[in-house]
């Protein structure tokens, strides 16, 4: 297993299990497992109840806390897990409703926009070595908010607002980004200083800027950065430092994407 920890509300784990295994968990947190790997036969025993499914690649189950689950398989199992805690999604719900709603159990479903978010959170990990937290956060947001209207017991209309943020909110968010950008900086430090929910935040933003606040913050890094080497502020490893990257490689992917030249040529000139 492979486990990566985002913040204290999301861990992710890749898992690969071998054939004729099982597990047994009840834990407080919600679960969202996606299979990777070749189909299998899984049986498993919710709270009591016997099932068994055929499961293929990007078939997806929900598990609320404390649900009580035996799971076996027979065949070789890869597939992820996505472990978020239930204070982030009740801090979520609360944005939309003053009651409280239950996920109800899929043990089987097809959800493209599960999947693409699953699988995106796992290629950040994969190409940077970790997650940044801003990126997670932004895209758990928008997977809660999905299962809430999805999969909830009671329906939640989830309004769809336009215009982009007020000018002076904006203007806000952006020097909060600017005052920052060397920190791994929280989605919700963000939205409660310019005082607005975490989800229409990220939405507004894009709306105003044409960049989600995680490619801003990448943008406004890579222009910080470009000061820095015009000046020789010091070397191309201590800039990345400097201005939030964790690493060269990660500064160096970036910088490329964003300017067309790797570091060093624009050093050189």
């Amino acid at each position: 297993m492979n486990q990566n920890i985002i913040s204290d509300i999301l861990k992710i784990e890749h898992h690969y299990q071998p054939a004729n295994g099982a597990s047994e968990c009840c834990l407080p947190s919600y679960l969202l497992s996606i299979h990777l790997g070749q189909p299998i036969t899984i049986q498993r025993k919710i709270d009591g109840r016997r099932s068994s499914d055929y499961l293929i690649e990007g078939d997806i189950m929900i598990s609320p806390p404390y649900l009580r689950r035996k799971l076996s398989w027979d065949t070789d199992a890869e597939f992820l897990l996505l472990r978020f805690e239930s204070k982030f999604f009740s801090a979520i719900t609360q944005q939309f409703t003053d009651s409280k709603c239950h996920i109800t159990p899929q043990l089987k479903l097809r959800d493209p926009l599960i999947q693409n978010i699953g699988l995106a959170l796992k290629s950040q990990i994969e190409t940077d070595g970790l997650c940044n937290r801003l990126y997670a956060e932004s895209m758990m947001n928008a997977l809660v908010v999905h299962i809430l209207h999805r999969y909830s017991s009671k329906k939640h209309e989830i309004s769809n607002y336009s215009g982009g943020l007020p000018s002076h909110k904006l203007q806000k968010s952006i020097d909060y980004i600017q005052s920052h950008l060397s920190e791994d900086i929280s989605l919700e430090d963000i939205a409660a200083y310019v005082g607005i929910s975490q989800y229409y935040f990220v939405r507004l933003f894009k709306q105003s800027t044409g960049y989600s606040p995680y490619q801003y913050l990448i943008k406004c890094r890579i222009e910080r950065a470009k000061q820095l080497m015009m000046l020789r502020q010091g070397s191309i490893t201590d800039i990345a430092v400097l201005v939030g990257f964790t690493s060269q490689s990660q500064f160096g992917r970036h910088f490329k994407r964003f300017t067309g030249m790797t570091p060093k040529e624009f050093f050189k000139n």
